[in-house]
């Protein structure tokens, strides 16, 4: 089937924190609790770990631990972390050892695997948010068959149903409570006109200022009011000032984490494809594609090009990049482990061996910032460019490799069939050959770079921690070749065929009442993340405006499976009881939040559910808050494992 229009398979590649942690780091301590070796009994000593740098978290924290003390089955110290430290610790190797319930936050997407895999995955321990090596065989390989398949390559609706067996499995082994959906709310002047963000913090400006499979588009008129104007009083020019609340870590895609530094990579970088708001995906880059090759097979099927490579405290010891893994091998407890690299994957796929072939046709006449034409050789260079990169484990747990089939055709393949392909394969920022070659980290203007992209916007300046301009690219290839070479375009006439504002001058604020002073004061048109209190009196200001969306962030615990009494499905669906998501969402982030009566989104509805409504009836009572049944199911606890109780 070729695609030159837009296609209904989204997901947005979900950004790991480490990588290389195997099943070593799952250590079960039997018949103790913490670290000091007493025996279990209750009240249950427990302490809660939160990152201190995240105001509203710390409070419901303490609030959930207020709640865990008044049944009389717990103590609970709550201990905060800056930001950086708790990274570190959380995200030791020795973590699940210390039976630590800890609090975190992760963006999901459309992809209902990013709501599950992240949390309850094994492979993804040490490798995204799963600190505490949740999850077991039998639900790794529900998760498996619900993406990595060919009859759910084949069939969304299956892919649907498979997802609608996998959520109430989650909610029974209650490993981790999801505890509501953040709401993003973005704040502009009147003064900005047709802006219209996304669920994804990162990609909402960049979308805003020009996306043309939304016909969105921002511009500047301070002689007319944002909301009574249309694409007919559209104005070109101007520089728009963009209050941001963290600094800019990294201007390298490969080589970056936080979604700070995706925000300032979007405006000067591009993909193959993009997305609409609803995430359905539309050639880019790619004036169209074609999947050529669907395979059924398993990663076994690599074995005769494969090899052995040692293991080291539990990581895979090799300076190669590992494509894949055998399935039967495992680091935790073998010496070696038999892993696919990039010397012998030409061989696999010559001899037919590969799970999907998808076949991009490029847009000619695209040209980077430094004037270097774009061809598929740009594909496969930036995607070597991803090898042992801080991405590699997002990159390659679906890519096997891109091949070039002659100057604007490019080849990606899949390890197996994957429903999620079309959307995970070509999830790279496209570099300019001579970028390609970089060190990592090296693309960044504070190592002497400045980055090159396709994009619409040009790098200008940076000033770490302080300030990022960028300036519209005189150049920008749909400009040139005109909106008629989107084969999908069915828009009307007077929209622009790239982005209007002239310059985006972003200034770096951290603290959100800076931020909202100087978006009073004029010194800023637009921002995001105001002080809570602000709120009600920017909503009863005519002179802004208040967009909300419901993302793909959620904030949650995580139990530590590996340690008694938490090794108990009960004590987990227990204190699963305890937390009171309509008051956290109600009275600490004033409303502005989805309480999560299941662990999907209802964004991501439509991929992850044949019947969403169906399933927050089912699964609620689970999650709602309920101190007499969390009480009954401590004490079969206690009485079932023989636990001391004074209670």
């Amino acid at each position: 089937m070729v695609h030159s229009g837009k296609e209904s398979q989204p997901t947005i590649p979900r950004r790991r924190l480490l990588q290389g942690l195997g099943a070593a780091g799952a250590v079960s301590i039997a018949g103790c609790f913490g670290d000091d070796g007493d025996e279990v009994s209750f009240p249950l000593q427990v302490t809660f770990e939160v990152d201190a740098d995240q105001a509203d978290r710390v409070e419901w924290t303490q609030l959930i631990a207020q709640l865990w003390e008044n049944t009389g089955y717990f103590e609970v110290d709550v201990q905060t972390h800056a930001s950086d430290d708790y990274t570190n610790r959380i995200f030791d190797p020795a973590y699940p050892e210390n039976g630590y319930v800890a609090f975190l936050g992760l963006s999901g997407t459309y992809n209902p695997e990013s709501f599950v895999d992240a949390l309850h995955g094994t492979a993804n321990q040490g490798q995204c948010c799963n600190v505490n090596g949740l999850g077991y065989d039998e639900l790794d390989e529900m998760i498996d068959q619900a993406r990595f398949s060919t009859d759910v390559v084949e069939d969304d609706a299956l892919r649907r149903e498979r997802y609608d067996e996998i959520w109430p499995e989650v909610q029974e082994y209650a490993g981790s409570s999801i505890i509501h959906f953040v709401e993003d709310v973005w704040i502009h002047s009147t003064d900005v006109h047709g802006f219209e963000p996304t669920p994804f913090v990162e990609t909402s400006l960049s979308y805003a200022l020009h996306s043309p499979q939304d016909e969105v588009v921002t511009w500047l008129d301070e002689n007319n009011t944002s909301g009574e104007t249309d694409l007919s009083d559209l104005q070109e020019g101007g520089t728009l000032h963009y209050g941001l609340d963290a600094n800019i870590d990294s201007f390298d895609p490969p080589y970056s984490l936080d979604v700070r530094s995706t925000f300032a990579q979007e405006l000067l970088f591009e993909q193959l494809v993009a997305t609409d708001f609803e995430g359905n995906l539309y050639p880019w880059l790619a004036e169209r594609w074609e999947v050529l090759d669907v395979n059924d097979i398993d990663r076994s099927a690599y074995e005769d090009y494969m090899e052995s490579v040692p293991v080291e405290d539990g990581a895979i010891a090799t300076d190669e990049q590992v494509l894949l893994q055998h399935p039967e091998d495992s680091p935790g407890e073998d010496d070696e482990v038999r892993v696919l690299t990039p010397e012998t994957v030409d061989d696999a796929i010559d001899d037919g061996v590969f799970g999907m072939q998808i076949r991009y046709d490029l847009h000619e006449g695209i040209e980077f910032h430094d004037g270097e034409e774009f061809t598929a050789e740009n594909v496969v260079l930036t995607m070597e460019r991803y090898y042992n990169s801080q991405l590699e484990a997002q990159t390659f747990d679906s890519l096997l490799h891109a091949v070039a089939v002659d100057e604007y055709t490019v080849d990606l393949y899949a390890q197996v069939p994957d429903a999620e392909a079309e959307r995970e394969l070509p999830g790279l920022y496209i570099h300019s050959s001579a970028q390609a070659e970089l060190p990592g980290g090296d693309l960044d203007p504070r190592e002497g770079t400045d980055p090159v992209g396709t994009g619409p916007y040009v790098f200008e300046e940076f000033e770490d921690e302080s300030y990022y301009v960028v300036t519209k690219n005189d150049d920008y290839w749909l400009e040139d070749l005109g909106l008629d070479a989107l084969e999908w375009w069915d828009g009307p006439e007077e929209f622009p065929a790239g982005p209007v504002i002239d310059e985006i001058d972003v200034d770096i604020v951290p603290e959100d009442s800076t931020r909202s002073g100087a978006l009073q004061t004029g010194e800023l048109h637009v921002t995001e993340g105001v002080p809570m209190d602000d709120l009600d009196d920017y909503e009863a200001d005519d002179d802004f405006v208040v967009n909300t969306v419901t993302t793909g962030l959620y904030q949650f615990l995580q139990y530590p499976v590996q340690v008694e009494p938490f090794d108990d499905e009960r004590l987990r669906q227990a204190v699963n009881h305890l937390i009171p998501r309509e008051q956290i969402v109600d009275e600490i982030i004033n409303g502005y939040g989805q309480p999560a009566w299941v662990m999907l989104p209802e964004f991501a509805r439509e991929t992850g559910s044949a019947d969403y409504d169906a399933l927050v009836e089912e699964l609620r009572e689970y999650n709602e808050f309920d101190e007499e049944r969390a009480i009954e199911l401590i004490e079969e606890v206690i009485e079932d494992r023989g636990y001391e109780s004074s209670v």
